[in-house]
């Protein structure tokens, strides 16, 4: 049989070519990326780290906060490796199962970051809406049970596209246009497609992201309408530094998203490339500007580290 023949076999390859017509971008780019792996690794390690070690963050806001970091800190660690070898020597075959299980997890875990923005914005309306029964409602038990959700309910999410791109008939060497394993990229590689594996990801869109954002927006305007109404412009001023830095998160994430889908619906208007960089900074940016983000918006943290950096200041003289 030829190279090309179908098959669904755990030894199909795929060729992931980077940025199709134009992979002399692929050089000038693998140092913005290069960078951007180095600073989401140290960035979310460090806030990760001072949040375990200081007492005096035992609190659902910061228990919030590490999980996101350690979603923060496998995306990167799971794509960018990978993701940088292709920029630097360019095309590579990559095996069937590998592309699909990166896709999987690189899915699952852009999922629960969106779910735990809703959870965190859920946090920040108790907290500003219904302060005094905050304590009571969101314990140690509503956390656990929130961060249980979250990891369900992406999982479930995500399953169905994983078993719809395994289903369909691959082409030994066929063409995956990305510098990762996305869904779209991987099942237009296929050498055929099912109506349910191109309707999927819009049935995701539906099931994932609209109610996500109808839910975050439904919480802001009570939050906002809640900090309209203080009667203390101090207390106003701390509702809204306790908000402001979720809200920086959410609209990196969100704007992100919002430019995915844009540039996938208007994707013959626009250079081949084009939909390949936006869907890669989709997945690097937020994981590298969100600890940073928490580290200036967030005042408890930027003292800690800035005590952290001043006492190795002078262990090192």
């Amino acid at each position: 049989m030829s190279a090309m023949n179908i098959s669904n076999n755990q030894e199909t390859d795929l060729l992931l070519i980077g940025f199709p017509g134009s992979q002399e971008l692929q050089y000038m780019l693998s140092v913005p990326f290069f960078i951007m792996f180095l600073v989401a690794l140290f960035s979310n390690i460090t806030l990760l780290l001072v949040i375990v070690t200081e007492p005096s963050f035992c609190e659902p806001m910061y228990y919030f906060m590490a999980f996101l970091s350690v979603l923060d800190f496998l995306l990167p660690v799971i794509l960018l490796p990978h993701m940088l070898v292709l920029l630097w020597c360019g095309q590579q075959f990559i095996q069937l199962d590998v592309c699909l299980t990166q896709m999987f997890l690189i899915s699952v875990l852009a999922g629960m970051e969106s779910s735990m923005l809703v959870l965190m914005a859920f946090d920040r309306y108790i907290a500003v809406c219904n302060p005094l029964r905050y304590s009571t409602i969101v314990t140690k038990t509503f956390i656990f049970k929130g961060f249980l959700l979250v990891i369900a309910r992406s999982t479930c999410i995500v399953i169905p596209m994983l078993v719809l791109a395994k289903l369909l008939p691959y082409c030994n060497a066929s063409i995956v246009n990305n510098v990762y394993c996305d869904y779209n990229s991987v099942i237009n590689a296929a050498c055929a497609q099912t109506t349910l594996s191109g309707f999927y990801p819009f049935l995701t869109l539906i099931l994932g992201i609209l109610p996500d954002i109808t839910l975050i927006g439904l919480s802001y305007c009570m939050i906002a309408k809640a900090i309209i109404n203080l009667k203390s412009s101090e207390a106003r001023q701390k509702a809204f530094n306790t908000c402001s830095t979720h809200f920086f998160l959410i609209l990196i994430f969100y704007l992100s998203v919002t430019m995915t889908i844009l540039v996938s619906l208007y994707e013959n208007n626009v250079p081949a490339y084009v939909p390949v960089l936006i869907s890669a900074l989709y997945i690097t940016v937020p994981p590298t500007l969100n600890p940073l983000i928490y580290g200036l918006k967030n005042k408890d943290i930027r003292q800690v580290i800035i005590k952290h950096v001043s006492n190795c200041g002078k262990i090192s003289k």
